[in-house]
């Protein structure tokens, strides 16, 4: 992909890419002197930047409140809470039921009728071109916002050490052709990142996401019941690339005379199951990534380590039922979580059917979740959980290679998740990753939002740091 080292102190190229470059490279040409690259390389690709780029506008953009407003959410609460005490009195009076389900329906009835009675419509016509812009309110809720990234490249660029290793790829996946009102991205079906995709993903949901994407010019709703999931015009075509990079940092590790290639991609994909988009990710990169290592030469068998603070539930559903390829998650307990609702035992969603159980190993045994209560810090339980249960799981059916989910949400200063590590102890992490298994690691970007004060860059630095130099103490090979 004719990939070149970023060498502006600025961000202003850093989103520039030609969507007529279709060139390729081998692994490679990634450095002119293996000899002296001794880091791992860094490579992102410019559609990342541009994903939900619109949340970033100024707040005035947001829905104002205004007396219609007011007037709509009151008479709507109003109607609502009649609508509850009716049909409670209903259920327990006339229908002698214990249940109080039906009132609680009958209540979400009445809050939408009252919104309309008292002028709802009439507010969100007047908003439309407000919302037109960000998004509104389900902006403000986007945890993966481009400022992140931006903040990480920044800081890369801004470092000596790690300017050199910062990759741009160059070309653009997705042909992009312009209408009159909408940027319509095209992808072969031949190619080999969608043939992959394909494997992973059902392919009614791989249409609803590329014609959603296509028939929007503003940050709306994937899914109507997930606020936090948002798309545009450029998401679909961010996502693909995304998974290309994933898909090259695997090229990387199976060559094996590199550093590892950490894929520096937006939006994240542990979230994604097979036919539903949700959490802010809408491929999954990690899995697609290791169904494509499965076919590369010399690979029989695919380890996945997910470090993000949260339960990757779609890797775990996308690889559930392939034996070849093993999947640990390390998370956040969600007793004590900040985010997501626990769910006992086995899902009923055939959808969404994994849960961060402990007991919930999947069909084939080749899941395992780590639970790990809030206030857990490297020294107080994360060093044990990594070295004790994590690797020596991901290491019996004898992996030739290793994907890493790399979510840096973990950190203390992450509102996110109330685990305690430091960016410090992300290089210790990444030291026993490669005391296991040497540069036969791939990896890539999935969760951290504590970009403001620079801790996710400084995460992300020490992690790739433990890859430094040729130290045979911390590399092995994969038994």
């Amino acid at each position: 992909m004719n990939p070149s080292p970023s060498s502006s102190s600025s961000l202003s190229s850093l989103s520039n890419a030609s969507s007529s470059t279709t060139t390729t490279t081998s692994v490679q040409s990634r450095t002119n002197n293996k000899k002296e690259k001794k880091r791992i390389t860094i490579q992102y690709s410019p559609s990342s930047l541009q994903h939900l780029a619109a949340v970033e506008l100024p707040p005035v953009y947001s829905r104002p409140w205004t007396v219609e407003k007011i007037k709509a959410i009151t008479g709507a609460f109003f109607i609502g809470i009649l609508s509850f005490l009716l049909g409670s009195y209903i259920c327990t009076s006339l229908l002698l039921l214990d249940d109080d389900q039906p009132a609680i329906v009958l209540g979400g009835i009445g809050l939408g009728m009252g919104w309309y009675l008292f002028g709802g419509g009439q507010v969100m016509e007047q908003e439309r071109d407000v919302t037109d812009r960000n998004g509104g309110y389900d902006a403000k809720l986007v945890a993966d916002r481009p400022k992140r990234l931006e903040t990480v490249l920044q800081d890369l660029l801004d470092k000596d050490q790690w300017s050199g290793q910062l990759v741009k790829r160059t070309s653009v996946l997705v042909q992009e052709q312009k209408s009159d009102h909408h940027h319509h991205h095209h992808v072969s079906l031949s190619s080999p990142v969608m043939k992959y995709i394909a494997q992973v993903h059902k392919q009614e949901y791989l249409i609803l996401l590329k014609t959603k994407c296509q028939e929007t010019n503003r940050p709306v709703r994937l899914n109507p019941l997930y606020a936090r999931t948002l798309i545009d015009e450029h998401s679909y075509l961010a996502a693909v690339n995304a998974v290309q990079d994933w898909m090259e940092s695997v090229d990387v590790a199976v060559v094996g005379d590199q550093k590892p290639l950490f894929a520096l991609t937006r939006p994240p994909g542990h979230h994604a199951c097979k036919a539903k988009g949700m959490g802010g990710c809408l491929l999954n990169n990690a899995a697609i990534a290791a169904f494509y290592a499965l076919d590369q030469e010399g690979v029989r068998n695919v380890a996945i380590l997910d470090i993000d603070a949260h339960f990757g539930n779609g890797i775990a559903h996308c690889v559930q039922d392939e034996e070849r390829i093993r999947y640990c998650s390390i998370h956040e307990d969600k007793n004590g979580g900040k985010l997501g609702i626990e769910r006992k035992g086995v899902s009923d969603d055939e959808d969404n059917p994994r849960t961060q159980e402990g007991e919930d190993v999947g069909p084939l045994g080749n899941l395992l979740n780590i639970n790990l209560k809030s206030g857990t810090g490297w020294d107080s339980g994360y060093r044990d959980a990594l070295v004790g249960q994590a690797l020596p799981f991901l290491r019996q059916n004898q992996p030739d290679l290793l994907i890493v989910s790399a979510g840096f949400d973990a950190l203390e200063s992450d509102w996110s998740s109330g685990l305690m590590l430091q960016p410090n102890d992300y290089r210790k992490l990444g030291e026993e990753i490669r005391r296991c298994f040497g540069d036969k690691v791939a990896m890539g970007l999935e969760g951290g939002y504590s970009f403001q004060n620079h801790a996710l860059s400084e995460a992300i630095m020490e992690f790739c740091s433990a890859w430094d130099g040729d130290d045979d103490s911390l590399s092995s090979a994969i038994p």
